[in-house]
């Protein structure tokens, strides 16, 4: 018996899944909701302990994480969670953002430090660019 390729279930395409890690919830659900209208899917935090709970659960593929928040801040959550999944790429966003940000996380200035408030298309290039650069290159 042979199987017609017609008939086979097509796989619908993956969507990236965002883990965003905001206190704010306000914040917290229009940033959702914004990546989920431009093809992204959306694991939220309110906090470091459940963004690491939740890491551990879902598939993530990419983590947008504030900088402050209550009890660890966006840097140490971010350490923890790329000790486990490496691969996973990063973006931070702060309303505090300056050179003593970026020096107090040991990061180069050049990192993805998005300074709130800060336009939509922004930050959907930025998280586009860096799953972009953590998939594999096919031959």
């Amino acid at each position: 018996m042979t199987v017609s390729t017609a008939t086979l279930p097509i796989a619908p395409p993956t969507r990236p899944v965002v883990l965003l890690v905001e206190d704010d919830d306000p914040v917290r659900d229009l940033i959702g909701r914004a990546l989920r209208a431009n093809g992204f899917d959306v694991v939220a935090a309110a906090s470091g302990e459940e963004a690491l709970e939740l890491e551990v659960d879902a598939r993530v593929d990419l983590l947008l994480s504030d900088v402050m928040l209550p009890e660890q801040n966006g840097f140490e959550i971010a350490n923890q969670i790329h000790a486990r999944s490496p691969r996973i790429p990063i973006v931070f966003m702060s309303g505090y953002y300056d050179q003593a940000v970026a020096e107090a996380a040991h990061l180069d200035i050049g990192s993805t430090i998005l300074q709130k408030p800060f336009a939509m298309a922004d930050l959907l290039a930025h998280l586009r660019a860096a799953y972009a650069a953590s998939r594999p290159v096919e031959p």
